[in-house]
């Protein structure tokens, strides 16, 4: 009797204890305001529901996960100095996302200098991967496809289509925008075509109308956009109100498009490539949509919120099986992830930390967006 209550007794001290324990912080850098301020919403929800869920389940080595985000408003600048304090204060074991690629990219250089691990979900940049792993950077891990992986993906489809000739591209003045560019070119130049014209906008541009008509002038047989968030929503008006007129492609955010413009069928005719789909009809993504819209208060997953949800957990996992709180340990059991998608593949890291998830091929028909197909980045 004594010895069933010391077990007791020392079960419950031992609970006691880890109750105590200062919780494992994250520190996150998005954009919770300016321009792109959506996206960060959704990298919050996906982001926090990875980690309710594993404080549900006990949390990682018998402690709490927080995530602590600062807004870098999408802009390099913001970013440096988010990320700058949070390595000051040294409670972080790790650094998440940045979520803009410039303010990836500007990023990187400080988790190399404090040797301290970065895991990047939403961020597109090819350049990010190149620069990682092998190309230099160690602390830096990819989750999402780059730019040229999924660009390449889609002008494989199009090009099986018959659908990869004569391609206008038009895309912000960013490293989003340009690899965007860059990683067509590349796609289509290894498939015997090239671009038909290239534009790009500032961020912010007010009116498109220009630019619009000037291509649509040149009659392509499609356009690519590498366009997002306000500058976005604001094309979609424009072109809708100018008839529309030219097949889209690229990556355009059809999960986005208000549905008083979509059913006026002016994007029927899209073929676009994303890293998620919301209509993927698989038993995991449900049960992710539906604990999504729980955490949302009702509102749909996009490929931000899903790309950072698979990330959060892919860190989580990791901490997990280094057994360890310390960087370098988390940055070598990131090094040998095996996670299983809700895209229905094994995800790894390649040499240069960059993991190749399935591209999901969308098509517009009728008004409405459908799954065409997956192919692997």
């Amino acid at each position: 009797m004594r010895r069933a209550l010391l077990a007791v007794l020392a079960v419950t001290a031992t609970q006691f204890a880890i109750a105590q324990q200062e919780p494992i912080v994250i520190g996150a850098s998005i954009p919770m305001s300016g321009g792109v301020s959506t996206f960060g919403q959704h990298s919050r929800w996906g982001s926090e529901l990875a980690m309710e869920e594993a404080n549900a389940a006990g949390g990682v080595l018998g402690r709490k996960v927080e995530i602590d985000y600062q807004d870098n408003r999408c802009n390099p600048a913001e970013a440096v100095k988010s990320v700058t304090q949070m390595i000051a204060q040294k409670k972080y074991v790790a650094i998440f996302d940045g979520l803009c690629s410039s303010a990836a990219l500007a990023i990187m250089p400080l988790v190399e200098r404090a040797e301290i691990p970065f895991v990047v979900a939403n961020a597109s940049a090819t350049s990010i991967a190149e620069k990682s792993g092998v190309g230099g950077n160690k602390w830096t891990f990819k989750v999402n496809p780059t730019d040229a992986s999924m660009l390449d993906a889609l002008v494989a489809w199009l090009d099986k289509e018959g659908k990869a000739k004569n391609i206008a591209f038009l895309g912000e003045d960013t490293d989003f925008g340009r690899a965007g560019s860059t990683g067509l070119e590349e796609a289509l130049k290894k498939r015997g075509h090239k671009l038909a014209m290239t534009d790009f906008y500032q961020k912010g541009t007010a009116d498109f109308s220009s630019v619009l008509a000037k291509i649509k002038a040149r009659k392509p047989a499609a356009l690519a956009l590498y366009a997002i968030d306000a500058d976005f929503q604001n094309m979609m008006r424009q072109w809708n109100g100018m008839g529309g007129g030219v097949p889209l492609t690229g990556r355009v955010l059809v999960d986005q498009v208000p549905k008083e413009i979509m059913s006026t069928g002016v994007l029927d005719g899209t073929t676009a490539v994303q890293p998620y789909d919301v209509n993927i009809d698989t038993p995991a993504n449900k049960a992710f949509v539906e604990a999504y819209k729980k955490k949302s208060g009702g509102t749909a997953p996009i490929m931000v919120g899903f790309e950072s949800y698979e990330a959060t957990r892919i860190l989580l996992d990791a901490i997990k099986r280094a057994g360890s709180t310390q960087p370098a340990a988390i940055r070598d059991a990131l090094a040998k992830t095996k996670y299983d998608s809700i895209l229905g593949t094994t995800l790894e890291f390649d040499k240069n930390n960059l993991i190749h998830n399935n591209a999901v091929i969308l098509g517009v028909r009728d008004g409405k967006v459908v799954v065409l197909g997956f192919s692997k980045t």
